[in-house]
């Protein structure tokens, strides 16, 4: 089965004038791609080389400060310090506020976490509203039946 020839299957055709075709309509020579990418190489290469040296200024700018807080004659002493320093004092303090944020979630979940609305049929009873968005077709089911509110 032959394909209608349209403009765009022309375009697809293969020979020589269809590729020339293709050239003439977008505009760009092969022959000058290398020396276009050529040309983008050599800038990304320069500027990887830039961000290469500044990476090795910054890491040498930080090393003499280290060198400067902890000098190499003190420095085992002075990690020693700021070892014990944190497993003392930081380490607890910091569990001790991460135990009390989990009991104070917990208390806030358990009491006003939740919203409530006025159960339906209970005259004024409160409820939470999850617990009766849930499922209300059991919710009126326990009503019908007398059965207490319980959540």
């Amino acid at each position: 089965m032959a394909f209608p020839v349209t403009p765009a299957r022309k375009l697809l055709l293969p020979g020589r004038s269809a590729v020339a075709r293709m050239r003439a309509a977008a505009g760009f020579d092969l022959i000058g791609a290398g020396d276009f990418f050529s040309g983008l190489w050599q800038l990304i290469k320069a500027k990887v080389a830039e961000l290469v040296a500044y990476l090795a200024t910054l890491f040498s700018a930080l090393a003499r400060k280290v060198d400067e807080l902890l000098p190499p004659e003190t420095r085992s002493e002075a990690l020693r310090q700021w070892l014990h320093f944190a497993v003392t004092v930081a380490l607890p303090a910091a569990l001790g506020a991460l135990a009390l944020l989990c009991v104070a979630r917990c208390c806030w979940r358990a009491r006003g976490g939740r919203r409530l609305m006025v159960a339906p049929g209970r005259g004024g009873a409160r409820m939470p509203r999850g617990v009766f968005e849930s499922n209300p077709r059991i919710y009126f089911r326990d009503l019908r039946a007398g059965k207490p509110l319980v959540y």
